[in-house]
């Protein structure tokens, strides 16, 4: 299965992996990207993500947004995250 069978869509530019994508997570993990980078980011995006969703005292969710030059930054969310 592709990972992008595995998102589920948020909104236009906000896209979840569930606790369910890989074994240890404890968050859900959100892309914040159009459609096109999210199809076009590399397996090891959601691989670093889903590992940041695994780390203990974690909340929320895990972020992952691309900057400028498309690398992906992987966010830890706490309780008081914007993108609830």
């Amino acid at each position: 299965m592709a990972i992008i069978d595995n998102i589920r869509k948020v909104s236009d530019t906000v896209w979840e992996l569930p606790v369910t994508h890989k074994e240890g997570m404890r968050v859900p993990a959100r892309i914040i990207a159009t459609e096109k980078l999210v199809r076009d980011m590399d397996e090891a995006v959601y691989e670093q993500i889903s590992n940041v969703a695994t780390l203990p005292g974690i909340t929320r969710y895990a972020l992952c947004m691309p900057d400028g030059l498309f690398h992906a930054h992987i966010h830890p969310c706490d309780r008081d995250c914007p993108f609830q």
